[in-house]
């Protein structure tokens, strides 16, 4: 048999949520542009999410392609919308996007069937088992990314401004960290990030970030650990 010339599998990315509440043109454009401003190595090209759900009032077909063009023109990867009414997920898809609803439905409350007899069954084993922890013993250079998928991330060299490291679980960072890390990727809120020497672009924890301005107003240059409490990035001394 020849060699197959593809393979489909699932795969994680890393991409961003607009959260959009309301919109106004002029407002909408100047803030994002200022938002970019802060540390456009990061923002330009990432892949980007709008989210609906939360969205007040109405929003028409021409604001959504205005919303688009914003983003486009600052370099965002905009590939899709999620949550919004019906006819928001029709213009989103009427324009290319992808539209994902906010939650899958609930399955409706079927009538009450008579209990079965109980019948003793093994119950399986939960699955516990975790994946060995990463280890990168060569620097990451600009433009790499680097995703420890289910585990824990070491990095023994430097993370060079530009490149990206990923985890499922902690980051551990023996060199210089000077790139973006993102922790706890995959709903996990107690992951942390580890360093010997913060000067970040970017951290992550779940979710969660803080930029460059201000990891430099806390262990900038110095060993620290970096956390989420209560739904906020700490920083903290180790």
């Amino acid at each position: 048999m020849a060699d197959p010339c593809f393979q489909i599998k699932g795969t994680s990315v890393t991409s961003m949520v607009l959260d959009l509440y309301h919109y106004q043109s002029e407002e909408f454009a100047r803030t994002l542009h200022e938002k970019v401003q802060t540390a456009p190595l990061f923002f330009t090209g990432s892949p980007l999410f709008i989210n609906l759900a939360s969205f007040s009032g109405e929003l028409n077909k021409t604001e959504l392609q205005e919303i688009i063009k914003h983003c486009q023109a600052l370099g965002f990867q905009l590939f899709g919308c999620k949550g919004g009414s019906e006819p928001q997920a029709k213009m989103a898809k009427d324009l290319g996007l992808v539209h994902i609803p906010s939650s899958r439905p609930r399955p409706e409350k079927a009538e009450q069937a008579p209990e079965p007899e109980p019948v003793a069954v093994q119950s399986p084993a939960p699955d516990t088992a975790s994946r060995p922890t990463r280890i990168i013993e060569r620097p990451v250079r600009s433009g790499q990314q680097i995703y420890a998928e289910g585990s824990d991330l070491i990095l023994l060299a430097q993370v060079s401004e530009g490149a990206e490291v990923i985890a499922d679980g902690n980051i551990h960072a023996y060199g210089p960290l000077r790139g973006r890390a993102l922790a706890g990727v995959r709903d996990n809120p107690n992951a942390r990030i580890f360093c010997q020497h913060l000067e970040a672009e970017l951290v992550s924890i779940n979710g969660h970030f803080v930029l460059n301005d201000t990891l430099r107003e806390s262990c900038w240059k110095q060993p620290a650990q970096v956390f989420l409490q209560d739904d906020s990035i700490e920083i903290a001394a180790l």
